[in-house]
C-alpha cells in the first residue's frame, strides 16, 4: 500500500462524511479525493510527469490537502515555501529547489510577479482565488481534468519533497525526505501519539501547514477525523472556532498554546469536547504546562522532532502529563518523553560514544523516517549531519533510568561564560516561575572580561509588572551565580521565528552586529 493507495481508500471507506471544514466550506472525503484526481489530471494535461519539482506558497487553505494528494497520485516532488520569506530568499528557493510549477494564494500574486524575471524553471503559475495575466485559475484546471485516479506507481523510496531549514545562519538547506517518510511519519503518529484518533475527531491545526502539522494530515485521513483549517492564530478567534466545530484534538506549538492558556476569558467558552493537545517545536515552560493540565486536565501530549528526522523522535504522552505523583513522574513533565516505537534514539559524546545516563552529550537518531541528504549541497554538508545511518541533531540532551530524554538545549546556542556551559533553557524556566512572565529568551552578549556574559529579553502579560531585579533575584535564589543574566531588557513580545519558536537570534544580533565572530 502506498500513499496514494491510502488516500483513495480513505475516500472509499469515509464517503460522504465530511473531511475538511475551512471557514464556511465544508467538503467530504469524497470530495476532496475527486478533487485531487481532478487537480492531478488537469497537471498532466499540462504536460507534468513523475519527479517534477512542484511548489505552493499560500496561506492554509483547503487546497493545500488537495494539492498535497495531487502531488502523491503524481510521484512529483513538494516545495512548501515560507510565506513569510523576503524577495531576496524566495529567489533563491524557488531556483535552488528547481521548482516548475507553483501554486500560489491571492495574495502573494503581486509579490512574485515582482520577482518573475528571476525565476529559472517555473513554467506555470496556478492562482487560487485570484487571477494575473498568464497565470492559470486554480479552479479552471480542476473542470479541465478527469475525476478518475491517475495511473502512476509512486515508488516509497523515491524523493516525496524537499523541506527548507530555517536558516539560522547562511543560506536555508534543503532536505530530501522520501516517500517512505511520509509513510513512517504517519505510521509513528498513529502508533505512538494519536492511537485513539478515529472518525469522530475534529482535528485543528494551529500552525502554518507548510510546518509540522501538515504531518497530521494522513492520520486524520486514515481513521476519518475532520481536519479544520484557519491561518487566523489570534486567541479570540481561535477559541471561538474550538467551541463552534467541537474540536477534539489540537496541534499546536508553544508559544501560541501559551497566549490559549493566558488568555483572561478562557473560562466563557465550551472547550469540554477536547481530548488532545499535541505541542511541540520547541520546549514549553514549565509553569505554563501545569497551568494548562490545571485548565485542560491531562490531555497534553509533546512531540520531539526535527526537520532531519520529521516530527517523530520521542513523545510524552498524556498519561505523564500530571499535576500530581512521585518526584520521579513530576520531572517527566520536563522531558520530551521516550522515543518512538521504530526510532532508536540515542545521545552520544564528541568522538560518538554513547554516553552514559544522566550524562549529557548529543541527541543522535536512527529510523525510516529521516532525510536522504541534502539538495544540491556539497557531500560534507550531509556528511555533518547524517553520519552511519544517524542523524546528528545538534541537540543536547540525556536519558533518565526510565528512558526519558531530556533536552537541555540546542548545541550550538550554548553560553561560554568564563570557560563554564550555560544552556539558555535553563535560566528560561526559572524566568517562567515569575507570575507576571509571559515570554522569556535567553542568549549571549559579548562581554571583555568573561567572553560572554548572560541576557535576557523578557515580554510581561497584560497588566502585570515586574522589574529586572526582581526576576534577577529570582535567578540567583534557583541558579549558580554565573547562570544568571547580567541584563534584562522588557518588550511587548518576542520575535518568532517562521515555526512559532522565539528567534534568540534576532534577540541577540543587536549586540554582536559589530563583532566579526558572534561568539568571543
Amino acid at each position: 500500500m502506498d500513499i496514494t493507495g491510502i488516500i483513495n481508500q480513505g475516500a472509499t471507506y469515509w464517503g460522504d462524511k465530511t473531511a475538511v471544514v475551512c471557514g464556511e466550506k465544508k467538503l467530504t472525503f469524497r470530495q476532496v479525493n475527486e478533487r485531487a484526481n481532478r487537480l492531478a489530471n488537469g497537471l498532466l494535461r499540462l504536460g507534468y510527469q513523475p519527479g517534477n519539482h512542484i511548489g505552493s506558497m499560500m496561506h492554509n487553505c483547503s487546497q493545500y490537502i488537495e494539492i498535497f494528494f495531487a502531488q502523491h497520485k503524481l510521484n512529483a516532488v513538494r516545495i512548501t515555501l515560507n510565506t513569510r520569506s523576503n524577495k531576496e530568499e524566495l529567489v533563491w528557493q524557488i531556483n535552488d529547489s528547481e521548482i516548475e510549477l507553483l501554486f500560489l494564494g491571492e495574495e502573494y500574486v503581486d509579490e512574485i510577479v515582482s520577482i518573475q524575471a528571476n525565476l529559472k524553471k517555473i513554467k506555470h503559475y496556478i492562482v487560487i482565488g485570484g487571477s494575473a495575466p498568464g497565470f492559470i485559475d486554480y479552479d479552471g484546471l480542476l473542470i479541465s481534468g478527469n475525476a478518475e485516479n491517475p495511473k502512476i506507481q509512486t515508488p516509497e523510496t523515491t524523493l516525496s519533497r524537499i523541506n527548507y531549514t530555517g536558516g539560522t545562519t547562511g543560506r536555508p538547506k534543503g532536505i530530501m525526505l522520501s516517500r517512505q517518510s511520509d509513510m513512517a511519519v504517519m505510521r509513528n503518529l498513529l502508533l505512538d501519539t494519536v492511537p485513539h484518533l478515529n472518525q469522530n475527531d475534529v482535528f485543528l491545526g494551529l500552525q502554518p501547514l507548510y510546518h509540522a502539522v501538515w504531518s497530521y494530515i494522513l492520520p486524520c485521513w486514515v481513521r476519518g477525523a475532520t481536519q479544520v483549517i484557519t491561518h487566523n492564530f489570534s486567541p479570540e478567534p481561535t477559541l471561538k472556532l474550538i467551541q463552534e466545530e467541537k474540536v477534539t484534538i489540537i496541534k499546536t506549538v508553544p508559544t501560541v498554546l501559551t497566549r490559549i492558556i493566558e488568555h483572561p476569558e478562557i473560562q466563557k467558552y465550551d472547550l469540554s469536547n477536547i481530548h488532545s493537545i499535541i505541542y511541540g517545536a520547541s520546549p514549553i515552560p514549565f509553569e505554563k504546562l501545569k497551568k494548562g493540565i490545571q485548565l485542560f486536565g491531562q490531555v497534553f501530549i509533546q512531540n520531539y522532532g526535527q526537520a532531519e528526522a520529521p516530527v517523530t523522535i520521542s513523545t510524552l504522552k498524556r498519561e505523564d502529563h500530571r499535576t500530581h505523583g512521585t518526584p520521579e513522574e513530576m520531572e517527566r513533565l520536563t522531558s520530551a518523553g521516550r522515543p518512538y516505537t521504530f526510532v532508536d534514539v540515542r545521545v552520544v559524546d564528541e568522538e560518538g560514544n554513547e554516553v552514559t545516563e544522566g550524562e549529557l552529550g548529543e541527541v543522535i537518531v536512527s529510523g525510516d523516517h529521516m532525510m536522504d541528504g541534502y539538495w544540491n549541497q556539497p557531500a560534507e554538508e550531509t556528511t555533518a549531519s547524517l553520519r552511519k545511518g544517524w542523524i546528528y541533531t545538534r541537540d543536547i540532551g540525556k536519558f533518565d533510568a526510565q528512558g526519558y530524554l531530556y533536552l537541555v538545549d540546542r548545541k550550538s546556542e550554548m553560553i561560554i561564560t568564563g570557560g563554564l556551559n550555560v544552556y539558555p533553557n535553563e535560566v528560561e524556566q526559572i524566568l517562567y516561575q515569575h507570575p507576571a512572565v509571559m515570554e522569556a529568551a535567553v542568549f549571549s552578549i559579548p562581554d571583555e572580561q568573561w567572553g560572554e556574559s548572560i541576557a535576557a529579553a523578557v515580554a510581561l502579560k497584560l497588566g502585570m509588572k515586574a522589574s529586572d531585579q526582581e526576576l534577577m533575584d529570582l535567578c540567583r535564589k534557583n541558579l549558580a551565580s554565573y547562570k544568571k543574566p547580567k541584563i534584562i531588557t522588557f518588550h511587548e513580545s518576542l520575535p518568532k521565528t517562521e515555526a512559532g519558536k522565539i528567534s534568540r537570534r534576532e534577540l541577540k544580533e543587536p549586540y554582536w552586529k559589530e563583532k566579526a565572530r558572534k561568539v568571543n
